[in-house]
């Protein structure tokens, strides 16, 4: 990986904020440490900013939020860890504070997870004037594309380290070193003691990454897929990395359509989560089992919202894909079909896109024509064309299920095309229960 030391100082100096920060914490000792230095390494942008003091920095963190118009709170108040936000610019990182988490700072980095995240910066208004503090030799693995474990504790510290090592080499396009990866496969039982949301996130960002099918093949090679997902993983792995490229070649060719398509992919679900993501996610999962998406979205704490739509997501099957064929063409049945399924109309709209291009991709056209009126619609389900009142009194029916039954007659009559209006479906209904009568 090429490497331009040069490079660091401008791309942290262009950081919203930073030579503020570097004038703010001038007569202190602080450091940049981690992803930040890594990133900037690299020319990836950069989004976070680890800061780390010998001392507690809660009352500069405080003091730099109070200063700049940015709102600061504790990550772990125990650890004396917070961060601070700021809502100015899209491009302004957060700043995380946080003490050495030992003695010394040499300590304090030979405690991090990979080599790559344990280099440092020192905090200073001229910042070409500072070298780099690299005990373990992480630039020398960058430059060599490896990612390598920092000592054989690094795991047993935190599990969770597994995962970010695979997010890391997947998004980093890096090799994990041979004796990293078999502690990985040694190692990854101990993943029960990992929190599910923080094991979801990880697994997310695999998922986001631009080369999520090498992630994918990480994930089976460290048997962190298996443990996750079940041992069927080692034996489809590399079905579920082709059905990802295939799935995203297709929304992509959408998007040249219908450059809306990335809006809609990008949209958040919830925290971490998005629409694409969960897509990707459930659709893959359901390779496997179709009740997999499920379980994992209960024991994985999904959100309500999220837990719905997976549970709608992992039925798609042949026959949901020829239902759309007989949806009348209009804004209320596409939206009445997809809450049916409990599910929001763009996302129904894309997975079904997704699991069409999986079988033979026939059906695109037919999407393509779909995508104009589903973007004119939201995640709420349209008013009914007729109410209660009319129910009760022109029909004579008391408010119940028999109520509830006459509303889903309609919305089917609606989302077949026999009724398009407030007059068609009062004059459908009145047929309807006359005949019954």
């Amino acid at each position: 990986m090429y490497i331009d030391k040069d490079n660091l100082t401008v791309s942290l100096k262009s950081l919203p904020l930073f030579e503020s920060l570097t004038a703010f914490c001038k007569g202190r000792e602080g450091y940049v440490v981690g992803g930040a230095v890594r990133d900037a390494l690299i020319g990836v942008p950069v989004q976070d900013v680890d800061l780390i003091f010998p001392e507690d920095p809660t009352a500069l963190a405080k003091s730099f939020a109070e200063g700049h118009g940015g709102h600061w709170f504790w990550l772990d108040e125990k650890r004396k860890q917070s961060r601070v936000v700021f809502n100015r610019d899209e491009m302004c990182p957060t700043f995380d504070f946080a003490p050495f988490r030992a003695i010394t700072l040499g300590l304090d980095l030979m405690d991090r997870d990979f080599t790559i995240n344990a280099i440092a910066l020192c905090l200073s208004t001229d910042l070409t004037a500072m070298p780099l503090i690299d005990p373990a030799c992480g630039l020398e693995d960058l430059q060599k594309d490896l990612l390598r474990m920092i000592s054989g504790e690094a795991f047993i510290n935190d599990p969770l380290r597994m995962v970010k090592g695979v997010r890391h080499a997947t998004a980093l396009e890096l090799q994990i070193e041979n004796s990293t990866l078999g502690r990985m496969q040694a190692e990854v039982t101990d993943l029960y003691r990992v929190a599910p949301e923080r094991i979801r996130q990880e697994v997310w960002k695999i998922l986001a990454s631009e080369d999520a099918s090498k992630g994918i093949h990480l994930l089976a090679e460290s048997l962190i897929g298996n443990y996750l997902f079940g041992n069927v993983f080692s034996d489809r792995y590399r079905d579920l990395a082709e059905s990802l490229v295939v799935i995203r070649n297709c929304w992509s060719k959408l998007s040249l359509e219908h450059r809306l398509i990335k809006d809609w992919l990008a949209r958040e679900i919830e925290q971490g989560l998005s629409c694409e993501t969960l897509l990707l996610w459930t659709i893959l999962l359901a390779q496997l089992d179709a009740d997999l998406p499920g379980r994992l979205a209960e024991e994985w704490l999904l959100s309500r919202k999220a837990k719905v739509y997976v549970n709608a997501l992992a039925r798609i099957d042949d026959r949901t894909l020829k239902e759309l064929d007989k949806v009348n063409r209009g804004r209320r049945a596409f939206a009445w079909w997809a809450q049916s399924y409990r599910i929001e109309p763009k996302l129904w709209l894309l997975a079904l896109a997704a699991t069409g291009s999986l079988k033979d991709d026939s059906g695109r056209e037919l999407i393509c024509n779909w995508v104009p009126i589903v973007d004119t619609l939201d995640d709420q389900p349209p008013e009914e064309l007729v109410d209660g009142n009319w129910l009760h009194h022109e029909l004579g029916m008391p408010p119940g299920p028999e109520m509830s039954r006459a509303l889903h007659l309609l919305r089917n009559a609606e989302i077949s095309g026999l009724v398009d209006s407030a007059e068609s479906a009062r004059e459908y209904l009145a047929l309807h229960y006359k005949n019954i009568d």
